[in-house]
């Protein structure tokens, strides 16, 4: 069972956090294809599987030629890790964030001001995949013509493999694969401002990233500043639409908007869960996990665990959200936090100044991204009235 079958999931957090906080269930099935997991839903054994990479390690996913994704940033553990990640921490710095600030707003004020007029819009397909694409692309260097292909990828790769098939997530990888190593191929002829040059021209301990390692982290890079940000713009946009008394009130106090968009990570995560594989044998709660065996840690039950989180299932922008588990914990925490929240406080700043009265589109439901990973949308329709 897993939360995307529910109704009322948080309910059921609730529950296994009180009758079965952790269960083998062994029918789960990954996004790169393992079965079976141990599921993990309170808020100290999730912080725990998170952190404690000597007993939880993040290298759970095959390493093959078919499976790009194997090799990137979020598959090592340090010391290894640390070594990666220094590569890129540069790109994702305060001051360097802090310089995209001017040109996110404009990239925000064109996808919004196409839509103004209609009254309507859905917010998936016209803004929350666009936007994060885009700054994504800008930081990678990937060409303006290759964005929706690129889109139609990422899905592919973060979608459910019980409904898509692992043929189509393995697929999509080696047809991303194919676009960066043209990309890189070009960036060794002609070096750019991007990250892609940055990544051709590093180097670990005297030695170049192998084209292995430089394929991954760019697709990764991708899945992960597109898919996750997306799901955050279009989660924070449905709550917004479904309580006319907080829209209110963000649009008479912008200062409050991050108030509420880090309610918005806590009450409705992008990201559900995150996948570990036990490298010995351990003790969570009374169950004996084996060497070996894969691990589901639920964020999304994490973040409404009432002994924590006082009052879990009410959405209170003014609580204190300093535990909250959203971009994960310890040495993997999300490299691009800063950059996601950025995007996002500017997307409302610019939604509440030239639109109100923001609503679900009647008639027409939302529909859900078919994930166990990325808790999102495929379309969003809203109706709304124009400033």
């Amino acid at each position: 069972m897993t939360p995307s079958s529910l109704t009322a999931p948080s309910a059921w957090f609730q529950q296994m956090q009180i009758e079965n906080p952790v269960y083998y269930d062994a029918s789960f099935t990954f996004y790169f294809g393992g079965q079976g997991a141990w599921q993990v839903f309170r808020h100290k054994d999730v912080q725990r599987v998170l952190s404690d990479y000597e007993v939880f390690s993040n290298e759970y996913m095959p390493k093959s030629d078919d499976n790009l994704l194997g090799s990137n940033l979020n598959q090592t553990d340090p010391p290894r890790h640390r070594q990666l990640r220094a590569l890129i921490s540069k790109a994702f710095a305060p001051s360097m964030v802090a310089q995209m600030e001017t040109w996110i707003r404009k990239e925000c004020e064109e996808l919004l001001n196409s839509c103004l007029e209609n009254g309507e819009m859905d917010f998936v397909k016209e803004f929350s995949i666009p936007l994060p694409g885009r700054v994504t692309a800008q930081l990678l260097g990937v060409p303006n013509q290759d964005h929706d292909q690129v889109n139609a990828w990422i899905n592919a790769i973060a979608s459910d493999p019980a409904v898509i098939g692992m043929e189509a997530y393995f697929q999509a990888q080696q047809e991303m694969g194919k676009l960066f190593m043209t990309l890189l191929e070009e960036r060794a002829r002609v070096p750019q401002q991007d990250l892609i040059t940055h990544l051709l021209q590093a180097e670990i301990d005297g030695e170049r990233l192998s084209p292995a390692d430089t394929l991954a982290f760019c697709i990764a890079l991708l899945i992960a500043g597109n898919e996750t940000t997306n799901s955050f713009l279009a989660n924070a946009m449905y709550n917004f639409a479904s309580m006319p008394e907080i829209q209110a009130r963000l649009a008479a106090n912008p200062a409050d908007i991050p108030l509420a968009l880090n309610e918005v990570l806590r009450f409705d995560p992008p990201v559900q869960s995150m996948c570990r594989i036990a490298r010995q044998d351990v003790v969570l709660e009374g169950h004996q996990i084996r060497k070996g065996d894969l691990v589901n840690a639920w964020l999304s039950a994490a973040n409404r665990d009432q002994t924590v989180f006082p009052h879990p299932d009410e959405f209170n922008m003014y609580r204190d959200n300093g535990k909250i588990l959203s971009f994960g914990y310890g040495a993997h925490y999300c490299i691009g936090a800063m950059l996601a929240r950025l995007e996002t406080k500017i997307t409302f700043e610019t939604v509440f100044s030239k639109m109100y009265n923001i609503q679900l589109k009647p008639g027409v439901p939302p529909t859900r991204n078919p994930s166990t990973i990325v808790s999102g949308f495929q379309h969003l329709p809203l109706i709304f009235e124009q400033k």
